[in-house]
């Protein structure tokens, strides 16, 4: 057998998620490869699924909703169902509740022909370091290595009972839609306005552009004059994160480093640059 994931991350937890799949689906000796959204096309989606028994997609919630990327990779990448029917899981990474998370964009997903054949949320930790926001969250190893460990059990139970024949159907009834609601609707009202939330401090700026680089949806720009945003961002935090000097503000306003640097992935290893769309400029 074998298996392909096709997954985007923001901040690295959903790439930590799809790494340990991989593992735990050639513990059953599923050769196994994962994709970054950013880095395939519908050609090279098309051949790699065409060559699979299971295909998965993962990816982060934001306000019970998908990141715009994902809705892309759904509606315009991912093909129709091939005659040979693939199994199709699907997998979201979350701070606390998604409610109807992994079921969220079920209906496009079936339109293309596809069936949900396993379902599951993973609680990973929180990314959120905006200033502006009161959440609290930690760079801590010990604490993010209890919480990778907890969800690195869930993804083995979730892998353990889909080979088994008895797949994990989670967030699929009416109630985690009901509730699911309460944060999507409002998130989706507001979603244009905080699209344009983002901006750099060009006196803290470096001019690195690595902000640039590792930004999925060609948001930010390097000028003459510094990094500029153009109001087309998703909120998957990476400049925020990642940027080497906390040059980049949010709502107006820098990091405050005395809450500690910004969450940098679930592991040392990761580095944005790894998930990241290979941009070429001339």
């Amino acid at each position: 057998m074998q298996a392909v994931i096709f997954y985007f991350s923001g901040t690295g937890n959903t790439w930590w998620c799809s790494e340990r799949m991989v593992e735990h689906l050639k513990r059953h000796g599923i050769e196994s490869q994962m994709i970054s959204i950013e880095q395939t096309d519908p050609q090279e989606c098309s051949r790699s699924i065409c060559a699979a028994d299971l295909v998965g997609i993962g990816y982060p919630i934001y306000g019970s909703d998908l990141p715009d990327s994902v809705k892309h990779f759904i509606d315009d990448i991912l093909p129709t169902a091939p005659p040979q029917k693939p199994r199709l899981f699907l997998y979201c990474t979350q701070l606390m509740f998604s409610g109807d998370g992994a079921y969220v964009y079920a209906d496009a997903i079936r339109n293309r022909g596809w069936e949900i054949y396993s379902a599951v949320h993973l609680l990973m930790p929180n990314n959120i370091s905006m200033s502006i926001m009161p959440l609290l969250f930690s760079n801590d190893p010990v604490h993010i290595e209890r919480r990778l460990a907890r969800t690195d059990m869930r993804i083995r139970h979730m892998i353990d009972r889909m080979i088994a024949g008895r797949p994990l159907k989670q967030g699929h009834s009416r109630l985690s839609t009901l509730l699911a609601l309460m944060q999507r609707a409002p998130f989706r009202t507001y979603f244009p306005v905080l699209r344009d939330d983002i901006s750099v401090d060009d006196e803290l700026c470096t001019r690195c552009g690595r902000c640039v680089e590792i930004c999925p949806v060609g948001n930010l720009e390097l000028t003459a004059e510094g990094v500029r945003a153009s109001g087309q961002c998703i909120l998957c935090l990476r400049c925020y994160n990642f940027c080497p000097v906390s040059a980049v503000r949010y709502r107006g306003r820098t990091h405050d480093l005395r809450r500690g640097i910004p969450y940098r992935g679930p592991v040392p290893r990761f580095r944005p640059e790894l998930i990241a769309a290979h941009r070429h400029h001339e």
